[in-house]
C-alpha cells in the first residue's frame, strides 16, 4: 500500500506497475482493574507475558466509541463507528472466553473492506482464507433505515445502552437502545423470545438533537447527552405531555418594543384540550395571561425571557421559552480570511474581525468569540458537523487546515455580544483547494484501491491539496487471461 500526498494545484497522477506494504490499524477491547490498571484475572490472556496483552478480550474494531454491558449477563456490547461503508453493533458473548476478532481493517460491516482487500495484505488474505472472524451483531449503511424511520440519512453510531427499568412498557424490558449522531436519532431493538435483542424488531425510537452518549439512569429511564452539552431524560406515561410552542413577533428591535406572542401551535398528542398560562415579566410565575395569545411592551434594552405553560387537564403540562432582544444588535464583521478563499491541508489560516454596537460603538476583543466547525457531507446537501475549536475573547488568531475526506468544508463564526447581552454574528465559509489525481496501471484494468474504495483503473478522483490518500494494489492480477505480478509504484 502506498500513500500519495496531493501537494500542488496541478493534476497529479500515480501509476502502479502492480503493491507494497500495508498500514492496518485496529482497536482492541480491554478489561482491567480500575484501581490499578492491571488486567482482570478472568481475561482470556491473563497469563500472557505482555501486560498489555493480558487486558485484551477482543480485537478488530475501527472505533469502538461506546460500550455497554447487557444486564444479567457477561456480554459486552459495542457501538463501532465505521469508515465509508457501515456502522456496527458488536456483541462479545463471553468476555472471559477466547479473544474474538471482529475483522477490521479487513472487514467492515458484513463484507470485506474494499480498500484493504485490494492490497492483498497477508493479514487480510489469511483472515479471508481461514475464517474465524466474528460478524457484527447488527450493521447498517447510509441507506439502511427501518420501516417508518423519520430520521435523516447518514450514519455515526454514538451511544449504546440497555433498558432494565419498569416504567416503560414491558416490550422494552431488556431492549437495546443506540443513538446515531449524524441521523439525530435514537433506535431501539427489543428482545426476541431468547431475551437477546432481535435485529428484525429494530425501529426508530425517536429523534434527538446530536446525541453523543446514551445511558440508563438510576430508575432505569434512558438518558442521552447532546453535543451541545444538554442532558435529556426519556420518560414514559400513559398520558402524554402536551408540547408548548411559543412564537414572538417581532423577536428583536429597539426600545420601547411591543411584542405579540402566539401559542396556538401548541398541541397535545392525546388530543386533550389545552389551557394556557404566561410569564411575561420573567418573575417565574405564570400569572400574566391565560389566552392562547398574549402581548407585552418592553421599555428598556436587554434580553427578555417569556415563558408559556400549557396543561392538558389531566395533570400533564409542557413549557416553552422564547427570548426577546430589546435594543439594536451589534454588527459583527469578519475581515480575514477573505470570502471565497481556498486553502490546502496544513495551511496556516489567519482570521480577524471586529464588531460595532449602535449604542456603545466599537466593542472590545473581550466581547468577541469565534467557533470553527468542519462540515463533512455525505451528499452536497447532507452534512454533519465536527466542532474543531473555539477562540473566545480575541479579535483574531490562526488555525491549521485539518486533513479530511471530501466533500468537506469549514465554517468560521464570529459572535459579538454587547453590554446588554444582545448578539450579532457573521460566518465565513472556508473551502479546500482541490486537485484531480489519476491512478493508472501498466497494463490497464487492475483493481486498485483509492482511499476506502476500489475500482478498475484508470480512475480519477478529486481530492484536497495537501491531503494524504491511501493507494493499494494486488500483488497478482489477472488481465486478459494472463497473470501479472506487481513490480513497483512509479
Amino acid at each position: 500500500m502506498s500513500t500519495l500526498a496531493a501537494s500542488t494545484g496541478q493534476p497529479a497522477a500515480a501509476r502502479a506497475s502492480l503493491s507494497g506494504w500495508g498500514r492496518t490499524t485496529a482497536s482492541t477491547a480491554t478489561v482491567h482493574r480500575p484501581a490499578t490498571g492491571a488486567a482482570a484475572a478472568g481475561n482470556p490472556l491473563a497469563s500472557h507475558a505482555d501486560p498489555n496483552a493480558r487486558r485484551i478480550i477482543a480485537t478488530g474494531f475501527r472505533n469502538p466509541f461506546r460500550i455497554a454491558f447487557r444486564p444479567g449477563s457477561n456480554e459486552l456490547w459495542l457501538g463501532d463507528v465505521g469508515w465509508n461503508d457501515s456502522e456496527e453493533i458488536n456483541r462479545i458473548v463471553d468476555r472471559f472466553g477466547a479473544v474474538e476478532n471482529f475483522g477490521w481493517p479487513c472487514y467492515e460491516g458484513t463484507g470485506r473492506q474494499a480498500g484493504y482487500d485490494a492490497a492483498d495484505l497477508s493479514l487480510c488474505e489469511g483472515l479471508y482464507g481461514a475464517g474465524g472472524v466474528t460478524a457484527p451483531f447488527h450493521a447498517y449503511r447510509d441507506a439502511s433505515h427501518p420501516s417508518g424511520d423519520p430520521c435523516r440519512h447518514g450514519r455515526t453510531v454514538s451511544g449504546i445502552g440497555f433498558y432494565s427499568g419498569t416504567s416503560y412498557p414491558s416490550s422494552y424490558r431488556g431492549a437495546l437502545f443506540f443513538s446515531d449522531y449524524t441521523r439525530d436519532c435514537i433506535y431501539v431493538m427489543p428482545p426476541g423470545t431468547s431475551g437477546v435483542p432481535d435485529p428484525s424488531r429494530l425501529s426508530a425510537f425517536g429523534t434527538a438533537p446530536d446525541p453523543v452518549e446514551l445511558q440508563p439512569g438510576p430508575g432505569g429511564d434512558i438518558f442521552y447527552v447532546s453535543l451541545s452539552g444538554s442532558v435529556h431524560r426519556i420518560s414514559y406515561s400513559t398520558n402524554t405531555a402536551p408540547q408548548a410552542v411559543v412564537e414572538a413577533e417581532p423577536g428583536v428591535g429597539p426600545a420601547p418594543l411591543a411584542v405579540s406572542f402566539d401559542g396556538r401551535s401548541s398541541s397535545d398528542p392525546d388530543g386533550d384540550p389545552l389551557s394556557f398560562a404566561w410569564d411575561l415579566d420573567d418573575d417565574g410565575q405564570f400569572d400574566d395571561g391565560t389566552g392562547s395569545t398574549a402581548a407585552s411592551t418592553f421599555p428598556t434594552d436587554g434580553d427578555r425571557t417569556v415563558r408559556l405553560r400549557v396543561s392538558d387537564g389531566r395533570g400533564a403540562s409542557g413549557a416553552a421559552t422564547t427570548h426577546v432582544l430589546v435594543g439594536d444588535s451589534p454588527v459583527a464583521t469578519i475581515d480575514a480570511p477573505v470570502a471565497d478563499g481556498r486553502f490546502a491541508v496544513g495551511d496556516r489560516v489567519t482570521f480577524s474581525g471586529r464588531a460595532t454596537d449602535p449604542q456603545t460603538g466599537s466593542l472590545p476583543a473581550s466581547a468577541l468569540a469565534w467557533a470553527l466547525v468542519l462540515h463533512h457531507c455525505a451528499t452536497a446537501t447532507t452534512c454533519h458537523e465536527h466542532p474543531i475549536g473555539t477562540f473566545p475573547g480575541v479579535a483574531g488568531g490562526s488555525f491549521t487546515m485539518p486533513d479530511h475526506e471530501p466533500p468537506s468544508y469549514l465554517s468560521l463564526t464570529l459572535t459579538a455580544t454587547d453590554p446588554t447581552g444582545l448578539t450579532g454574528t457573521a460566518t465565513r465559509r472556508i473551502d479546500y483547494r482541490t486537485v484531480d489525481i489519476t491512478v493508472d496501471s501498466d497494463p490497464d484494468g487492475v483493481a486498485i484501491g483509492v482511499g476506502s474504495g476500489t475500482g478498475a483503473v484508470p480512475v480519477t478522483r478529486t481530492v484536497f491539496v495537501g491531503s494524504r490518500i491511501t493507494l493499494s494494489a494486488p500483488a497478482v492480477a489477472s488481465i486478459g487471461g494472463r497473470m501479472h505480478e506487481l513490480t513497483r509504484w512509479s
